[in-house]
């Protein structure tokens, strides 16, 4: 956005500016207080489909800024992908947008280390893919089975009935072991074993999973 309106300064006063690409929430933030000097409005959006899939019916995107502008802009917006306001804050479309991605490439070197750690087993991706789909696609479904999660965490409830800190963190030790002995990277097991053995060195052995959360949120 800066090197498109770098010289043109003096013909955004009473306009709104519509940002889609993406950046960090406080780098928007910063970018709305530049578009206010210049007296002009910044709506930022955050755009949720790759490419080719923008104006299908599965596309949608996030939109935060001044509520106004985005009203007037959604028949607009609406043409590219389902408009969602999240509010006023000009940071929040592109944090929604960060934690998307955060889940989804996290995903992606989960499976490309699961990938390797059956591979050095010589089952091939090939193989294995189509094996591992329907944990990536069941885990909506599984979570859902345990109770409303989100209103769960929210009241900082953690039931541990179906699944304990203990139980998923002793898992994480097999994996990790199981990767060491198979010689691929170990970031990504290493990091996932810290949110459990984090939650148990604080006393919640015997609670849900979601506990790992805390550690996460006031990490050491």
């Amino acid at each position: 956005m800066d090197e498109i309106l770098d010289g043109s300064e003096a013909e955004l006063s009473g306009r709104t500016l519509i940002n889609v690409s993406s950046d960090s929430p406080a780098r928007t933030r910063e970018a709305a207080e530049w578009a206010a000097g210049h007296g002009a409005r910044l709506l930022v959006g955050g755009l949720m489909v790759p490419a080719p899939m923008l104006g299908t019916e599965a596309a949608f995107a996030y939109y935060s800024g001044p509520r106004a502008d985005f009203d007037k802009a959604r028949e607009v917006l609406a043409l590219i992908a389902e408009p969602r306001y999240l509010g006023a804050d000009p940071g929040l479309a592109q944090l929604m947008y960060q934690a998307h991605l955060d889940v989804f490439l996290t995903t992606l070197s989960a499976l490309m280390h699961a990938t390797a750690l059956v591979g050095s087993a010589g089952v091939s991706a090939r193989e294995f893919l189509p094996e591992v789909w329907p944990t990536v696609t069941g885990i909506p479904a599984m979570l859902s089975a345990g109770g409303d999660l989100g209103a769960e965490i929210d009241a900082g409830e953690h039931p541990g009935h179906l699944s304990t800190a203990a139980m998923m963190g002793a898992t994480t030790d097999h994996i990790v072991a199981a990767s060491e002995d198979a010689g691929i990277d170990l970031t990504l097991p290493h990091a996932v074993q810290g949110h459990y053995h984090r939650a148990l060195a604080d006393g919640h052995g015997t609670e849900n999973w979601s506990r790992i959360i805390d550690g996460i949120r006031t990490p050491r």
